[in-house]
């Protein structure tokens, strides 16, 4: 399996502070069942703004660590509009150098014309936007058909594993069903920031999941459409 979210880099954002505890964290990743992890460090400006060579740097020292999955470099985009800048100039990071650009919005974020023309932009520059965790945005808990809009300007979802164990609460179980029962969901991530933590719970989660949708899409969310995105392939709704 491939885990699309992780912050697993110390001492970047809001997820480990040592060294070591990633190393623990990547441990708990393998045994969780994850032969490849996205590092996904939060880029916002003014609040975690560590430049990729950084974050490379630190991925190349964690990779000589033993049993650990195989680690890619990526960054979870505060939604911003010089964000074609920032990835530009290599402070924040696509997926694994692909056009593939995972963004995260607001907790308060009420409408969606700002999104959208956000969107518009990363199209205009031929980046493909991902969205994080969307279930968990009152946004789209409140106007579920909100997603499809964003669907139709060809913008690809990532949801939390824990999401639909209740993890972020009632309504973004709900939701997230709902986008696994409308193949709305492309990829799913752990959103990890410390130890045991959801590592020791994704099995639970996948079975969950599998109660909802097919095996073949469940496969695809776990590990297919992540290693097309690592490979800069296409990933079509079709074959969610």
């Amino acid at each position: 399996m491939i885990d699309f979210h992780a912050h697993i880099l110390p001492e970047i954002d809001d997820g480990p502070k040592l060294y070591e505890e990633s190393v623990a964290i990547l441990h708990e990743a393998k045994t969780a069942g994850f032969d490849k992890i996205i590092s996904t460090s939060h880029y916002a400006l003014n609040v975690y703004e560590i430049p990729e060579y950084k974050r490379q740097t630190i991925i190349q020292e964690l990779k000589t660590e033993q049993d650990i999955p195989e680690i890619f470099l990526g960054s979870e985009i505060f939604l911003t509009h010089n964000i074609v800048d920032l990835l530009k100039e290599y402070k924040a990071s696509t997926i694994n150098g692909t056009n593939y650009v995972l963004l995260e919005l607001s907790p308060k974020e009420k409408k969606i014309t700002h999104v959208e023309d956000i969107i518009a932009k990363l199209k205009e520059n031929n980046y493909i936007p991902i969205l994080s965790h969307p279930e968990r945005y009152i946004l789209f808990q409140k106007n579920f058909k909100l997603l499809y809009e964003l669907k139709d300007l060809g913008v690809l979802f990532q949801s939390n594993y824990g999401s639909i164990l209740g993890m972020y609460g009632f309504f973004a179980k709900i939701t997230m069903k709902k986008m696994l029962k409308s193949n709305l969901v492309n990829f799913l991530g752990s959103d990890v920031h410390k130890k045991r933590s959801i590592y020791t719970k994704t099995s639970k989660a996948i079975k969950e999941i599998g109660k909802i949708i097919s095996s073949e899409y469940l496969e695809n969310l776990t590990t297919t459409n992540a290693q097309k995105i690592l490979n800069g392939e296409s990933l079509l709704y079709d074959n969610n």
